[in-house]
């Protein structure tokens, strides 16, 4: 979103528990899978967006396009996190060239930061309906530290960054590719991460609120480390579905689904405030993506709490995906945490 040239890209997400690469083929009007690998990260390489370990980061992209064997240098990645800041303005109506030579001056009044600080961007998202002579138009806003040391990284690594996005719209990005006969509809793509969980609403194939809280899937694991006395890695299984000995199957389920009420009410009361503000307008669905989405009942829980018919997203289902070259098991287990990347490889390039 923030630097573009003409180039056909590798998917490069960089979260706060894993890297994800996705490579894609374009075959017409359909797009192949030509390759996709995930690397774990150390504890705490990441903390709010914000990298810690920067070596860490560095060799596990190099060993990903390394061990996937991949050729592509130039890359398309993607930021969240507080130093992430998104929200729609009402604007007078104009063309894009007024808007682009007119939004640094608007973005004064909204962005929390010194403006000389940050990088911005927009898109014009149409008409305003509270005013004729208004139309609203999606502000976006990184800090241009986070954004430096995030290209840092990724250059050490030996790739060549040419967009750098945003992991929301990357998400959204993905579910427009692969679910183009229901963007109509009103739904709400959660990106549940290790630390933070992403909310958008979509309506009409275009973004009409979003948020992200500061609580992910990460937390749950540290609830049941501590109530069950078990290390680290034990609880992160668990949490999975991986049976530990001396623990009950349904008393599992019991302590996951107390652990992760928290952050399953704050998706629900997010999605309350967005229909008590939109006039009538509800939610049909809601698609799960992130390493979250693969918590032992999290679809069950987030649907009885939201009373919304809610699914894990897949970012391969639009995809033709070779089967000489992937297992379809493997891809159907690891899809919820493609999701982000796969919308980054799906991104166009255009020059401004």
């Amino acid at each position: 979103m923030f630097f573009q040239k003409s180039q056909t890209l590798l998917g490069l997400n960089i979260g706060s528990s894993y890297i994800k690469v996705v490579e894609l083929n374009n075959s017409g009007s359909r797009y192949t899978l030509q390759n996709f690998g995930y690397a774990v990260l150390p504890s705490d390489t990441i903390v709010d967006g914000t990298i810690m370990d920067s070596m860490a980061i560095v060799n596990a992209i190099k060993n990903l396009v390394e061990n996937l064997k991949i050729k592509k240098k130039k890359i398309c990645t993607s930021i969240s996190g507080h130093s992430v800041i998104t929200k729609k303005i009402l604007m007078p109506l104009m063309d894009e060239a007024t808007v682009e030579n007119t939004i640094q001056d608007e973005a004064v009044h909204h962005i929390p930061y010194d403006i000389f600080d940050v990088n911005l961007d927009f898109q014009i998202l149409g008409p305003s309906s509270e005013a004729n002579d208004k139309m609203d138009v999606l502000l976006v806003a990184v800090k241009k530290d986070v954004i430096n040391d995030y290209l840092g990284v990724i250059e050490e690594a030996g790739l060549q960054p040419a967009i750098v996005d945003v992991d929301t719209f990357a998400l959204e990005n993905m579910y427009e590719y692969n679910y183009e006969e229901v963007t109509d509809k009103i739904v709400t793509l959660v990106d549940i991460g290790s630390n933070i969980t992403n909310i958008n609403i979509i309506k009409d194939g275009i973004s009409n609120f979003n948020r992200d809280i500061t609580v992910g899937s990460r937390q749950i694991t540290e609830q049941l480390q501590k109530q069950l006395n078990l290390n680290y890695q034990t609880a992160e299984q668990l949490k999975l579905g991986v049976p530990v000995e001396g623990l009950k199957h349904d008393d599992t389920i019991k302590l996951i689904s107390d652990a992760s009420f928290a952050y399953i009410n704050e998706i629900a009361k997010t999605i309350d405030f967005y229909h008590t503000s939109a006039s009538g307008n509800q939610v049909e669905t809601i698609y799960l993506a992130g390493g979250g989405a693969k918590l032992t009942g999290i679809v069950e829980a987030v649907q009885e709490i939201t009373n919304i018919p809610t699914e894990i997203i897949d970012p391969f289902r639009n995809l033709i995906i070779p089967e000489k070259k992937f297992d379809h098991e493997y891809i159907r287990d690891i899809a919820p945490l493609a999701g982000v990347a796969v919308g980054l490889a799906l991104r166009k390039d255009r020059i401004k």
